[in-house]
């Protein structure tokens, strides 16, 4: 039994150490980031527009949002809240929506603010490398407050985590 004690004071005391190495090294990592990637989309530009600005079917293409609420435009801009599930919840609002002109062109800025992690994705579309694609560019300009997570976003799930499962999933449902 004292055997048995021992490994379980072990491992709860090796957890907390390397909770600790984790939030020191987080609180060493800056606050604020800047991240992108590029990917094609195998739609065109106005196609693919239509669906980063249709927030309300968002649920139906992206696993982790459960639901959206559009709310009242703020000063003619979108603005909704999307529920991540167990209670998180994120508002976003569009501060720029300038649809692909001519040259296939658009471009998209949403923000979101909360006190512990919030920021700017730019979603930049622009012709893609062959007819009826498209090329996007998303840039996340933001904040992380809580170390540990920094932590995580830096070395367990990766700076562009986010990003790459958006581009994903949007290469997903414009491929059905």
């Amino acid at each position: 039994m004292k055997t048995v004690m021992l490994i379980v004071v072990g491992v709860i005391g090796t957890i907390l150490f390397l909770g600790l190495i984790a939030y020191a090294v987080g609180a060493t990592l800056p606050v604020d980031h800047i991240v992108s990637v590029t990917g094609t989309v195998a739609a065109p530009p106005a196609k693919v527009f239509a669906v980063i600005t249709d927030v309300a079917d968002g649920p139906t293409w992206r696993p982790e949002v459960k639901s959206v609420q559009v709310l009242p435009k703020d000063k003619s801009r979108d603005a909704w809240i999307e529920d991540m599930g167990s209670g998180t919840t994120m508002k976003f609002i569009a501060i720029t929506t300038a649809p692909p002109g001519p040259n296939g062109k658009g471009d998209r800025k949403v923000e979101t603010k909360d006190p512990d992690y919030g920021g700017s994705w730019d979603f930049e579309l622009s012709p893609g490398p062959s007819p009826g694609t498209t090329t996007l560019k998303i840039t996340e300009e933001g904040y992380i407050m809580k170390s540990y997570v920094r932590f995580l976003m830096a070395y367990v799930l990766g700076p562009t985590h986010n990003l790459d499962v958006y581009m994903k999933e949007l290469q997903a449902d414009v491929a059905k």
